[in-house]
């Protein structure tokens, strides 16, 4: 089958939401109690299900019902947690974590502050109940099911989200890999052995690439032969496919699935949703997810000619220099890696990616990538104190005065050698660039961060005492104050 030049996008979906749900900043008595319960029932359930024998870990479980919706309570749950429930639309993982105080009956009213940063309840969608209701509805079902039936307030974040348009009228060949240009590291083809017994030769058939990993990636695979492998899969035809007037139903199918984790999610800005990190700014950024993909990953109009020279090529350095060796029908022919990286960039967007740009006719905005400052808390000075004091031991072999007197001394030398600051410069320069990322973060997200009103009332006289002490020890250096009043620039700027 020769590759089509008239792409057409047959559906887009949300493939894929993994959500984590968080105790709120202060909890009731009486939620905690409600909820402990609850997980102390389904717990008693999944004991008895793991007396289930069967080699299918799957077949091991007891049915139960939760308000209007029945599940499957597992005989196995995910790391981290402590139980599993499953049905047809979700599976909803669920941990009670240990507090000083447990709740009672006796009191309900009272309030206390969870003290967790980690999620309590995870809950992974089925790709078939997100198409049958939309992502919308979905999500808007479990809101109120976990509201009503397992904590009444809590805090949701995306943990992981997958966008997937599916197309038909490109064929995707081997020879693609070397039209996309990105800015990705790891890339990889994915090959499928033909087990074909009419077929003469040994042959290998390409069914997708992928780019990047994890946090943030880009794959594209055949959704045809998936499906013949797994026909469980084949709800996205009568939900999705067989919807578009332009689905051909014997033409293979390609899907294009842009994948993003709450790692990455909460670096990612959008000027009208500001950071990514909260639950909805993530829903509603959905078209510009969607967008980002296909920038990082582009697949660009290359010709035949020069995918096959891409294809017979290596790199090799000669001289500091970079060059590409491939071959043509006159022989091997040798350039400058340079040349290479300016074909791509004189080649246009190719018609198909032109055709994905648009996430259900809407133009995606611009996204741009911001890490937020972290928080201080005694906690990382805590955390500091004791590495410093454990690590200093099995140096020295000892904790007197003198050994620690002698750490700070050196210290301070090998820094002013390095930087041409003291350790006590570094630790007021460090701090000031951390004020002025916490003004940056405020300023574009309307998040503050709270800080100690001390630090907030020093930093001018932490700065100028540093300055007019330039000359103590004979460590006089015009970059060093330079150094240190930049840094108080983007503090008052």
């Amino acid at each position: 089958m020769t590759t089509s030049t008239n792409p057409k996008i047959i559906g887009q979906i949300v493939d894929t939401i993994k959500t984590h749900h968080y105790f709120p900043d202060e909890l009731t008595q009486k939620a905690h109690y409600e909820y402990s319960q609850l997980v102390e029932t389904l717990k008693s359930l999944k004991d008895e299900a793991q007396k289930i024998q069967h080699s299918n870990n799957d077949m091991r479980f007891i049915n139960h019902k939760i308000g209007l919706d029945n599940f499957r309570v597992m005989a196995s749950t995910f790391k981290g947690f402590q139980v599993t429930i499953k049905n047809q639309d979700v599976t909803i993982s669920l941990k009670n974590p240990k507090f000083k105080s447990q709740p009672t009956k006796e009191k309900q009213d009272e309030k206390f502050v969870p003290h967790t940063h980690n999620p309590i309840i995870k809950i992974e969608y089925r790709a078939s109940f997100l198409a049958r209701v939309g992502h919308f509805s979905a999500i808007d079902y479990m809101q109120d099911f976990i509201s009503k039936y397992i904590l009444e307030d809590y805090t949701t974040k995306i943990a992981e989200i997958h966008l997937a348009t599916d197309v038909q009228g490109y064929n995707f060949t081997s020879l693609d890999y070397y039209r996309f240009q990105t800015m990705k590291r790891t890339n990889q083809e994915h090959i499928q052995e033909d087990t074909n017994p009419s077929m003469f030769y040994a042959g290998r058939v390409c069914t997708g690439f992928s780019f990047g990993k994890g946090d943030e990636m880009l794959r594209i695979y055949n959704k045809s032969i998936e499906i013949q492998k797994n026909p469980e899969k084949r709800f996205i035809e009568p939900l999705v496919w067989e919807q578009c007037k332009d689905y051909k139903k014997h033409e293979v199918v390609w899907r294009i699935e842009v994948q993003y984790r709450r790692e990455k999610l909460k670096t990612i800005y959008v000027d009208k949703q500001g950071l990514l990190d909260g639950f909805e700014n993530v829903i509603n950024a959905i078209p510009e997810l969607w967008g980002r993909g296909l920038e990082i990953v582009t697949h660009k109009n290359m010709s035949f000619e020069h995918c096959m020279q891409m294809s017979s090529s290596f790199a090799h350095k000669e001289d500091d220099e970079q060059y590409i060796t491939y071959m043509t029908l006159e022989g091997a022919e040798t350039v400058k890696a340079s040349s290479i990286t300016k074909r791509y960039q004189r080649a246009d967007i190719s018609k198909l990616w032109n055709a994905l740009k648009e996430w259900k006719s809407y133009i995606p905005k611009e996204t741009n990538i911001y890490k937020a400052p972290k928080t201080s808390a005694f906690q990382w000075v805590s955390n500091s104190i004791k590495g410093l004091m454990s690590t200093l031991l099995r140096h020295s072999g000892e904790l007197s005065p003198r050994a620690m007197s002698d750490a700070f001394v050196r210290t301070d030398e090998e820094l002013f050698q390095d930087k041409g600051l003291t350790l006590v410069d570094n630790a007021y320069d460090r701090t000031i660039d951390y004020l002025a990322n916490l003004k940056k973060h405020q300023e574009i997200n309307g998040v503050l961060h709270p800080v100690d009103k001390i630090l907030h009332l020093n930093i001018d006289s932490y700065v100028q005492g540093i300055v007019l002490n330039l000359y103590d020890d004979n460590r006089y250096s015009f970059e060093r104050g330079q150094k240190l009043l930049k840094s108080f620039e983007r503090v008052t700027t």
